[in-house]
């Protein structure tokens, strides 16, 4: 259905997950950790990178997905199946929807930034089943596979840049992802496919690094810009392809942490000018309190509906 090119990092994420590889991962690190003392990245008990007690903490803490996307007020909103119409910012009517499996903060957030940014790669077997949760739910909110001509849903993960490839070593988003394909975790009939990548600077964008396309290599943290600079960084920095090259094909964002929404809405951006119909995204933690429980309905999250601006809430 789509083409697929030879990619050396996925291949590697791939490699990781064979046995063979796994045992030789453990063997390391037990060696690693006579050489190389660890702790526990939560509370800092000795000789584990997450305790048992802590890995219960961070295993309840994402038991239950909720709804995210109030609070990220850089969202694009949902596309209007009947006109077709796609909302661009927070003064949409509707939000687009945000699954995320846990709260960003805590002891999540630890084993979220260890396993992103320390190389804690072992606390991926925490996260795994975190996602798949989120996942089986955002496909469940998103109507199901097929059905009124609806086609398969494909679970499309956020591009990682290719400076923050070189400095991890890995993509994180894309082990778990990958972990969770081969484990036959994923939601029945979705697939995983990069469709979107950062576009290419040409030779006069690089000597105007202020321009947006600049950000495609990831000039830029988003962590260090305001609401203005994270969209001015983000926008025009990715594409899904030729315009109505992706016409019928029904995609799930997937990210690992929302905070404002921008990285999200380019993502979605590129997907739908390629033609493709956006339903919603997920992500592992959000900083966003919870407002409703996915499980619940929306009379139940939100009474009054006039009253908060929870009524994106899909049921």
């Amino acid at each position: 259905m789509f083409s697929r090119l030879p990619n050396l990092a996925r291949s590697a994420d791939r490699w990781r997950l064979h046995p063979w590889a796994a045992a030789a991962g453990t063997a390391w690190a037990d060696l690693l950790a006579v050489l190389l003392p660890t702790a526990c990245v939560v509370c800092g008990t000795a000789d584990c990178s997450l305790c048992p007690g802590c890995r219960r903490t961070v295993r309840r803490s994402g038991t239950r997905p909720y709804y995210a996307q109030d609070g990220a007020e850089m969202l694009p909103g949902v596309e209007n199946a009947a006109d077709g119409v796609c909302w661009l910012d927070a003064d949409a009517p509707e939000l687009l929807p945000v699954t995320a499996a846990g709260r960003y903060a805590g002891s999540l957030a630890r084993v979220l930034l260890a396993y992103k940014n320390h190389g804690h790669t072992d606390l991926a077997g925490v996260l795994r089943p975190m996602l798949a949760g989120a996942l089986h739910q955002a496909v469940a909110d998103a109507g199901g596979l097929t059905g009124s001509g609806n086609t398969g849903l494909v679970l499309v993960p956020v591009p990682a840049t290719g400076r923050a490839r070189r400095r991890r070593g890995y993509n994180p988003l894309g082990m778990l992802l990958s972990a969770l394909r081969s484990g036959s975790l994923l939601p029945a009939g979705t697939a995983v496919e990069p469709l979107v990548t950062f576009t290419v600077r040409r030779p006069r964008q690089l000597l105007r690094p202020s321009a947006p396309s600049a950000a495609a290599a990831g000039a830029r943290s988003q962590k260090s810009l305001g609401r203005s600079g994270r969209r001015r960084n983000v926008y025009g920095t990715m594409t899904a392809g030729e315009s109505g090259s992706l016409a019928g094909i029904r995609c799930l964002v997937i990210d690992d942490v929302l905070t404002t929404g921008a990285t999200i809405a380019e993502t979605t951006r590129a997907l739908r000018a390629a033609g493709a119909r956006v339903e919603g995204a997920v992500v592992l933690a959000a900083t966003t309190a919870p407002s409703c429980d996915a499980s619940n309905t929306r009379e139940e999250c939100n009474p009054d509906p006039d009253t908060s601006r929870n009524r994106n809430v899909r049921r």
